[in-house]
């Protein structure tokens, strides 16, 4: 059987309202993507887990270069926050850009820091405000999840 689902069950749990999910073919790909149903679900914000699926054989780099363009992605929002000086008040600013988000709490503060941030954006009229507004939501932590089976680690009859 597919024993990746309990694991997927709750890791989605834990951190699904802000994961993001590289999924290799196989039995996480049934159990995930068997549309027009999907077990994975949002929170009563609207935010839960987004999900794509790769051939097995390049999940880990399928999943590197989720990670990798986050990470590049929230680069360039911290750079343009930064020299948004006169359009972001300096204490929201200062919070953003020092926030803990070591924990849920933590990062659900950020949510809100960034929703604030996003209604002043709106109103600015620049281009940097208005590139800022497209990123944003990658100033709130992401959590990437490479998920793959025996097939895909190349342990089939190896450990069993």
């Amino acid at each position: 059987g597919c024993g990746e689902t309990p694991y997927i069950k709750l890791v989605t749990q834990l951190f699904g309202d802000r994961m993001v999910i590289a999924n290799a073919t196989g039995c996480s790909s049934i159990y995930g993507g068997n549309l027009p149903s999907t077990p994975y679900t949002t929170n009563s914000d609207g935010y839960g887990p987004s999900w794509s699926n790769s051939l097995f054989e390049d999940n880990a780099e399928f999943g590197l270069g989720f990670r990798l363009t986050i990470d590049k992605q929230q680069e360039q929002a911290l750079e343009l926050l930064s020299q948004m000086n006169g359009i972001v008040d300096s204490d929201l600013k200062e919070a953003i850009l020092h926030a803990d988000m070591s924990s849920e709490p933590g990062v659900y503060e950020q949510r809100e820091r960034v929703a604030i941030l996003k209604e002043n954006l709106a109103k600015a009229d620049s281009r940097e405000a208005k590139m800022l507004l497209s990123l944003a939501d990658y100033l709130v932590r992401k959590s990437v999840w490479i998920f793959g089976g025996d097939g895909w680690a190349y342990d089939i009859g190896i450990t069993s």
